[in-house]
């Protein structure tokens, strides 16, 4: 799933945290770890937990190496899906065979950049680098103002005063969950923030020296769908600086400034290039309708093929990052920074590290595997369509299914695919997304409730979004099926509501489809401590409950198919498919 800015942050005691080792390693309720690697026996016509297993430690192996958009390595976890409906003898259903192409394209920034300040000139690197590509090199001859630490509410600077100038800020001290809410509601930081809305970009100053791993994030070669840049719009730059480079900016010792402070103007020479890169490459198969009047119409089955890939230069240790985000990052990279973490849970840190160490030896990692994210996804809805091609089950409508490239970048092939369907758009009666649904424990932080509050798994648990938002008939048949086939699974709709700030109903593929009118609903277990971590790893899956979360999936996609009428849209559609999405 598309990482947002949320944070979520809370920790656990002692005797939760066993519990939460327990589950994850134990994930299959027999209480015994899952082994690191697992080689299975070939896959049923059935929905079953040793498939999903088979496929799941096979599709989030180390050799994907995070499976990352434009990069060979997801081209060979998509070859897999691909030689998969090949042999379940699926229809075709992209431009080339199975596959449909979009073009990505690699933008590199050129070391030779600089950034001058009076007689000093700073080469990018480790005194300065520039967030964002292209938005920074129309920077010429702009004063700089300080504007202070950001957690400073007490005083805050004039919109006047820092309108058409570079805003200088430094990071304040790191603050918990409730104070970070206490200060966004403060009027002082509404008024920063109007400021900030004037500024023709900020400076943000990060110490003596920038670390070598960040230089190296911000300056390595990055991805992106659009075309080589052409005229037009460009956002406020923002720029990572040292003490060195404030120092020549105003004359004198950072601990002199004061706020509304101005100091000598900024001029940037940013050079970047771009290149065509490896293609995005979706995944479209067709299971063709039984019924000759209906099987023009179809109703598609998603998941995002990709993830994030891997860090090239920070290590991690698995077992030791597993134990710390259980306590104090909960919620992965959706928390945020961690609260300070406090005496009692570091030592159900170093006891669960120390209990951790009896079972695996250290293991240095790096790979963001991506088996929840959405690995989970990827292998649920393959699993599907072998039940649908081997299976007795033979829907009226055709089954479209769809595995999207790029959806951790920004719903980049969902949102190819829908501007360049290969079937008639008018003619994908409802879409089913399918991301991250092997989780859900009851030690899961999955999310939080609009007002605040922190949302957990349970043993039948599965949020769905958007369910009735475009189709009321589409979420009461979700319902429907639940019930009627006794799954017995707890529906959370909190992540659903109107203005939740973590926004999911726009931060998964379903959202492109959605944008086009097309009715959706959107199946996920939610989020816990691995999401967007390099132990988002296969041993932790729920296997048992994510085989009957796809059968549920299963039955509901063919009471859609069979239906006598198409599904009534009665929710409000966007006037333009490519406006922003809100929830």
């Amino acid at each position: 799933m598309l990482q947002s800015r949320v944070n979520v942050t809370c920790g656990l005691g002692g005797l939760a945290l066993t519990a939460a080792l327990a589950s994850s390693l134990g994930a299959q309720g027999a209480g015994k770890p899952l082994p690191i690697k697992y080689v299975g026996p070939a896959t049923v016509p059935g929905i079953t937990s040793g498939d999903l297993m088979t496929r799941l430690y096979k599709y989030s192996d180390d050799s994907m190496m995070g499976r990352d958009v434009g990069t060979p390595y997801h081209l060979k976890a998509v070859a897999y899906v691909e030689s998969e409906v090949r042999r379940l003898g699926l229809k075709p259903g992209g431009t080339d065979g199975y596959y449909q192409d979009f073009p990505i394209w690699q933008t590199s920034i050129d070391p030779a950049s600089t950034l001058t300040a009076g007689d000093a000139v700073f080469p990018i690197g480790n005194r300065f680098i520039a967030i964002g590509d292209e938005t920074a090199k129309h920077i010429t001859n702009i004063p700089v103002i300080y504007g202070g630490m950001v957690t400073d509410t007490l005083t805050s600077l004039d919109s006047a005063a820092v309108a058409g100038k570079l805003l200088l800020l430094q990071n304040g001290p790191r603050l918990s969950a409730e104070a970070q809410q206490a200060v966004t509601q403060s009027e002082a930081y509404k008024a920063f923030r109007r400021a900030l809305a004037g500024a023709a970009g900020t400076l943000n100053l990060q110490g003596d020296s920038l670390s070598p791993p960040l230089v190296k994030f911000y300056t390595s070669p990055s991805s992106t769908m659009k075309p080589p840049a052409t005229e037009g719009p460009q956002r406020a730059p923002i720029l990572l600086v040292t003490t060195p480079v404030v120092e020549a900016i105003f004359g004198g010792p950072v601990s002199g400034l004061t706020k509304g402070q101005v100091g000598k103007p900024v001029t940037t020479d940013l050079r970047y290039t771009r290149a065509p890169g490896l293609p995005g490459r979706n995944v479209i198969a067709i299971l063709p309708g039984s019924d000759p009047k209906l099987r023009g119409e179809y109703i598609a089955i998603g998941a995002h093929s990709d993830h994030v890939g891997f860090s090239k230069q920070l290590v991690a240790e698995h077992d030791s990052l597993k134990v710390f985000n259980t306590i104090g990052r909960p919620a992965g990279a959706e928390g945020g920074h961690p609260a300070p973490i406090t005496a009692d849970e570091w030592t159900s840190i170093n006891a669960g590290i120390d209990s951790l160490r009896k079972i695996y030896p250290s293991r240095p990692d790096s790979i963001y595997n991506g088996a929840d994210d959405d690995g989970s996804g990827t292998v649920s809805v393959l699993e599907m369509a072998e039940a649908f091609a081997k299976g007795p089950v033979k829907p009226k409508r055709s089954i479209l299914f769809i595995w999207h490239a790029g959806e951790e970048h920004g719903m980049w092939g969902s949102g190819y695919f829908t501007d360049h369907p290969t079937v008639s758009r008018d003619s994908i009666v409802a879409e089913i997304n399918i991301d991250m649904v092997g989780r859900g424990a009851a030690t899961d932080v999955t999310g939080r409730e609009k007002e605040g509050g922190v949302l957990h798994g349970a043993d039948k648990y599965v949020q769905l979004v958007g369910s009735r938002r475009l189709s009321t008939e589409l979420g009461d048949l979700a319902a429907e099926v639940n019930k009627g086939k006794s799954y017995g699974f707890k529906f959370d709709y909190a992540l659903d509501a109107n203005g939740h700030p973590q926004n999911i109903y726009c931060r998964s593929d379903h959202a492109m489809y959605a944008a086009w009118g097309i009715p959706v609903v959107f199946f996920t277990t939610g989020g816990h401590a691995d999401y967007h971590q390099v132990t988002d790893e296969p041993q932790y899956i729920r296997y048992d409950h994510m085989a009957n979360l796809d059968r549920m999936i299963f039955d509901l996609a063919v009471r859609v198919a069979d239906l006598d009428h198409r599904l009534v849209v009665d929710g409000k559609k966007m006037t333009d498919p490519h406006g922003a999405c809100q929830q």
